[in-house]
């Protein structure tokens, strides 16, 4: 059985989620403006329909984003799995060119990598050319 590395969340990724409105933010603050309005002007139902409109309408965009981030990464990870056994070239994490033959596939805070015969690892999005793997000397071959 393969078990691969599973990575935690970094501390600025985690940051940034807790600083990220969500749709129960709006519906407080929402209701906070209800209960401090002004008894003589109330808020009118048009206005109150109307942020209670933008609130759906973020929770869906918000989803629908969250499902396609989700199917980009399926996508990238099939993608990826066919390059097992064929060469690659692309730039590594500090814009070096490299080439090797695709040993493996892995998948670290949202990102396909691939790991190459020679130790190093590429990013999927950074290959800009694929090959089939060279072939072993053949015997008997016609010249």
């Amino acid at each position: 059985m393969i078990t691969l590395p599973v990575s935690s969340q970094s501390a600025s990724q985690l940051r940034s989620k807790k600083m990220e409105l969500k749709t129960d933010d709006f519906i407080k603050l929402m209701v906070t403006q209800l209960q401090h309005q002004d008894p003589m002007e109330p808020a009118k139902n048009q206005e109150l329909l109307a942020q209670m409109s933008q609130i759906g309408q973020l929770q869906s965009s918000t989803t629908m984003q969250e499902m396609l981030k989700g199917l980009s990464l399926q996508n990238q990870i099939g993608s990826s799995g066919q390059l097992i056994g064929k060469m690659v070239a692309g730039l590594d994490a500090q814009d070096e060119q490299t080439t090797g033959l695709v040993t493996s596939v892995r998948v670290q805070d949202n990102q396909v990598y691939l790991e190459l015969d020679n130790g190093n690892t590429l990013r999927m999005d950074r290959v800009t050319a694929i090959a089939p793997a060279p072939t072993t000397a053949t015997t008997g071959s016609v010249k």
